[in-house]
């Protein structure tokens, strides 16, 4: 995480103006917003820049502001469209509409304090509200993946359905109740979001999820992302990142070895493998006109 100062933090430590000035040319400092820099920034990564923009505005707020939306949910750990992290997020329990200035984006609502959490320090609106306010800002496949992660950490839809229904006729809440209308907490990953919003969009059977396949002597084989019992097909979302994520200082050949042969026991036991990858779901339509071929011409298919 990268360290970050106001303009009168560097002048304490005995910086002038032309000193930072250099400093932000050089690249040893990142200008985050006006008066705010950030030490070690990751210039490639736009969270690790909201996460320091937050950290710059906090002590230019009001004390009743509540970080809020895109940002308490990238505080939460919440997926976040990356279009969302120019503007820091505010509530404030207030009347009246908010307002849009150059690093802020201020909304005003009703705010009780059982909606306010404390993260890294910083007030912030809980994890069910944070979803919903963040959802009604998105699209549907957005909301989605961002509603399958708050379940997952919340273990249950009571908080975000109450949050629903809070937020009355709020502009975008319909992206909100149909992300939690299809949510599942069982999707572990925002791709694996991703590919059921097109499972749905695409009609396809809805699938297991996690299924565990086991031997004939009860043997662990597989954890599968998606299955199809009927069709006796198993979905994989990203193998790439399973390679990546096992390898612990083994060669990749022998890890892609040892999938091929999981992948011909699971054969051997009936079921067909199914893999994508991102840039699959980038053309979701095709991806799920191309799965919904592969599950009718399953050679293991269970005919009645």
């Amino acid at each position: 995480m990268s360290t970050t100062y106001r303009f009168a933090d560097l002048v304490e430590q005995g910086h002038d103006e032309y000193s930072i000035r250099t400093q932000v040319r050089s690249g040893e400092l990142s200008s985050v917003r006006h008066g705010g820099y950030a030490l070690d920034l990751d210039p490639d990564s736009p969270e690790a820049r909201h996460r320091a923009l937050i950290r710059t505005t906090v002590p230019l707020l009001n004390d009743d502001a509540v970080l809020s939306h895109c940002s308490a949910a990238l505080l939460w750990g919440l997926p976040v469209p990356r279009r969302l992290l120019t503007k820091v997020h505010v509530t404030h329990d207030r009347p009246g509409g908010g307002h849009v200035r150059t690093w802020t984006h201020t909304h005003s609502s009703a705010l009780p304090s059982l909606e306010i959490a404390e993260v890294e320090g910083l007030r912030i609106t809980s994890l069910a509200r944070t979803a919903v306010d963040t959802a009604r800002l998105c699209s549907n496949q957005e909301a989605l993946q961002i509603v399958d992660a708050a379940w997952r950490m919340l273990d249950t839809p009571t908080d975000l359905a109450a949050a629903c229904e809070m937020a009355g006729r709020c502009h975008g809440i319909r992206a909100a109740r149909w992300a939690l209308a299809h949510a599942d907490p069982r999707s572990e990953s925002p791709g694996e979001s991703l590919s059921r919003y097109w499972m749905i969009m695409g009609k396809i059977p809805t699938p297991t999820l996690q299924l565990e396949i086991l031997d004939p002597g009860g043997n662990f084989v597989a954890r599968a992302d998606f299955a199809w019992e009927e069709y006796r097909v198993l979905g994989e979302f990203d193998g790439r990142i399973k390679y990546a994520s096992s390898l612990n200082g083994q060669p990749l050949a022998e890890v892609v070895m040892r999938e091929k042969e999981r992948e011909n026991r699971l054969r051997a036991l009936g079921w067909w493998v199914y893999r994508w990858t991102w840039d699959d779901l980038r053309h979701g339509q095709r991806f799920a006109a191309d799965l919904r071929r592969f599950l009718d011409e399953s050679p293991f298919r269970r005919t009645r």
